[in-house]
C-alpha cells in the first residue's frame, strides 16, 4: 500500500473514532449512564448467542432501553467488548433494516 493510501486509511480510523466518541458521549449526557446501561444490557444479550450483528442488539432493547440520540452511540458499546475480548469479528452480513438496503455490517462472534 503506498503512503497515501496508508495515511487516508489511518485518518478514516482516527475519524470513526472520533465519530464514536461523539456518539456516546453525546448519548451519556442526555441519558444519565447510558453507556454503562447498554453494556450490561449488550453482555446479557449475547451470553446465549454465538453469532449476532449489533443490529440485533439494538433492536432487542427497543422497549428495554432508552434509546440514544442516535445508534451510532452501539458502535461505542461493541468496541469495548471488542477490546474487552468478548466478542470477535467474523466478516460481514447484511443488515435487517430495509432503509439501509442490505448494506453490510460486522458479523461478531463470542468468545
Amino acid at each position: 500500500m503506498d503512503e497515501k493510501k496508508r495515511e487516508m486509511k489511518e485518518e478514516g480510523k482516527i475519524l470513526r473514532d472520533k465519530g464514536i466518541k461523539l456518539s456516546v458521549d453525546n448519548a451519556d449526557k442526555a441519558i444519565d449512564n447510558w453507556s454503562q446501561k447498554a453494556y450490561k444490557f449488550f453482555i446479557d444479550y449475547i451470553k446465549d448467542k454465538e453469532f449476532f450483528m449489533t443490529e440485533d442488539v439494538r433492536i432487542a432493547s427497543e422497549g428495554l432501553l432508552e434509546a440514544p440520540p442516535s445508534k451510532r452511540a452501539w458502535g461505542a458499546i461493541t468496541v469495548r467488548a471488542k477490546k474487552e475480548g468478548i466478542i470477535e469479528s467474523v466478516g460481514f452480513s447484511s443488515v435487517k433494516n430495509p432503509k439501509a438496503h442490505s448494506t453490510p455490517a460486522t458479523l461478531w462472534k463470542v468468545k
